[in-house]
């Protein structure tokens, strides 16, 4: 029989503002939460346990949130400054786990299967993490263990939950919970629904209209009925309830789509603030593909509006897409999924249906038939006018181009190259 699987999720609790914390010690034991500055209808991003325990949610709106809490501390996102404490979290990571799936700042994914010998049981594993994370980075870290990735996300939920029972408690603070093989069901019973993957806002609705709250309710029902009322989703959904998740732990260059979101800092429907918002979205995600050696065959733009409706929209983009086509295929989608006339609050683009990227042409491949030449190793010229535009670049140049501003932006920052309207 195949070795059972051992997969933890590392869960930093309030992991952004306990990073502020380290930062600014007068910060910690306060009530924090992490906001876009200076806008009238900005909501929550990050909040830490104080904030919590006093009535704020992520989410919330700032303004009712300070009504909540009158001595709430408001910080701007940090993104370095998470993602520093995030790299640097995965380097002790690295040293336990050959695959770590990354799952927002400080949070991950690791799978252990068949490496018991090379460093011992998953919990004792889990015990040198938290006691790495805490002396180095002095990070907090709940961590769940268990077969699969689903109940090993709800073993650390539980432990943020200072649920009694499976919890192991140690003296410095840190936990962890080990859900043994053969008892997911019964450990996810009393559980919120909320925790079962791939719910979507229709069937939570759904599940809603039925009354069903907790896993526990999911778990009575056969699977022949949730089919019946939820189509295939509903096999899914019974096998999620009785523990059987059969999803892998997958390493961000096989991770199954790209995502980059970002919040306005005043909710509007104007078209010409929007669509230079799209176009750094898709640059970004653009520059990530490359990265990996990656095309996308679908773009995705999600619309999340000021009254906290959503809508999405999804096209096709030919493999091997450059910024700019990514960029008009944004545009395609954004116009519709904008049909309403309410303003809109937060941006979303995503790509997916990846493929291997095809080998292209070298970058300074010699001197070219329209006056262009390549000369060095880091330079070229041009026969264009000197008023800072490119003309005439054909589609069998630009992907030279793309490369040529790609380097250009990795030495010298995103502003090195900016792109005309």
């Amino acid at each position: 029989m195949p070795a059972s699987r051992s997969v933890l999720f590392i869960d930093p609790p309030a992991f952004c503002t306990t990073v502020e914390g380290l930062v600014a010690p007068a910060l910690r034991e306060r009530p924090l939460i992490v906001a876009a500055p200076g806008a009238d209808r900005a909501t929550v991003l990050a909040l830490s346990a104080e904030a919590r325990i006093a009535g704020i949610t992520r989410g919330m709106p700032v303004r009712q949130a300070r009504k909540r809490c009158p001595d709430l501390l408001i910080r701007p996102p940090n993104p370095q400054l998470y993602a520093r404490a995030s790299r640097a979290l995965h380097e002790i990571l690295a040293r336990y786990a050959p695959i770590i799936e990354p799952r927002g700042y400080g949070h991950a994914f690791l799978d252990l299967t068949g490496t018991g010998r090379l460093f011992g049981a998953a919990i004792d594993v889990a015990w040198r993490i938290q006691r790495e994370a805490g002396d180095r980075l002095r990070l907090p870290l709940a961590v769940g263990i268990a077969q699969n990735k689903l109940v090993s996300e709800a073993a650390s939920e539980v432990v943020k939950g200072w649920t009694a029972g499976q919890t192991v408690r140690r003296s410095d603070g840190q936990e962890l919970l080990n859900v043994a093989p053969g008892t997911e069901a019964p450990f996810l019973a009393p559980c919120a629904i909320t925790l079962l993957p791939d719910l979507t806002p229709k069937i939570q609705a759904r599940l809603d209209d039925y009354q069903l709250e907790r896993i526990g309710e999911l778990q009575v029902i056969s699977a022949q009925a949730l089919t019946a009322v939820f189509g295939r989703v509903g096999t899914g959904l019974a096998a999620y309830a009785q523990g059987i998740d059969p999803r892998p732990v997958l390493p961000p260059a096989v991770k199954a789509e790209f995502r980059a979101v970002h919040t306005l800092t005043d909710d509007t429907n104007d078209l010409s603030r929007l669509s230079p918002v799209l176009r750094q979205l898709t640059e970004r995600l653009g520059s990530r593909l490359r990265a990996r050696g990656l095309t996308a065959h679908r773009l995705t733009v999600h619309l999340a509006y000021t009254d906290y409706a959503t809508s999405r929209r999804q096209v096709l983009v030919q493999p091997g897409a450059l910024d700019c086509d990514l960029w008009e295929a944004a545009r395609r989608a954004f116009a519709l999924a904008q049909t309403r006339t309410v303003a809109v609050r937060a941006l979303g683009v995503v790509v997916d249906r990846f493929l291997e990227a095809e080998c292209q042409m070298e970058l300074f491949g010699g001197t070219e038939g329209d006056g262009r030449e390549a000369i060095g190793a880091g330079r070229w010229t041009t026969t264009a006018p000197h008023d800072g535009t490119i003309r005439g670049v054909g589609r069998a140049s630009a992907p030279d181009l793309q490369s040529a501003i790609d380097r250009i932006r990795t030495r010298w920052g995103k502003g090195g190259v900016r792109v005309g309207r």
